[in-house]
């Protein structure tokens, strides 16, 4: 599966495997987008909100515009359909990530799971098990679902 998964986001991104692999940032990125694809992925149900949060994020936080994000979350889609699990991803993360980034992450996951202003509980599982997957804190898992969604008192 991680064959596959060099091989397609090197063409999404115009570098060799080895070369994308190679890059940290660009590991970054795929490994942070296969993860916001499993969020989406999660419920079921129409994604079209949770895309453009995708795409949003994609612009902002990783500069990745337009066509490129376009073909790079259809490629993600892709690769999720032929995934067993994300413990690659999280292994990637947890190597190329500090702690601030990791939060940042959970973030970003907790902005695509309320684009559509409703967590599903298959969502907040998959983030809480991602955030352990990351030693993200469990204060740090609340805290960023706090600045996301609110407090709901």
């Amino acid at each position: 599966m991680i064959a596959k998964l060099k091989e397609m986001f090197a063409s999404t991104l115009g570098d060799s495997a080895d070369d994308v692999f190679a890059n940290t940032e660009q590991t970054k990125l795929l490994a942070s987008v296969a993860l916001m694809i499993e969020i989406i992925a999660a419920d079921n149900e129409r994604h079209d909100t949770e895309k453009s949060m995708l795409r949003q994020i994609l612009a902002n936080q990783f500069g990745v515009k337009n066509e490129a994000a376009n073909d790079l979350i259809s490629r993600a889609e892709k690769a999720h359909s032929e995934a067993t699990d994300f413990f690659y991803f999280t292994a990637d993360i947890n190597e190329h990530f500090n702690e601030q980034e990791k939060i940042e992450l959970i973030e970003s996951l907790w902005k695509i799971a309320w684009a559509d202003h409703e967590i599903q509980d298959i969502e907040q599982h998959i983030i809480r098990k991602l955030a352990s997957l990351l030693y993200v804190s469990h204060k740090d898992f609340i805290a960023t679902k706090l600045r996301v969604v609110g407090d709901p008192n």
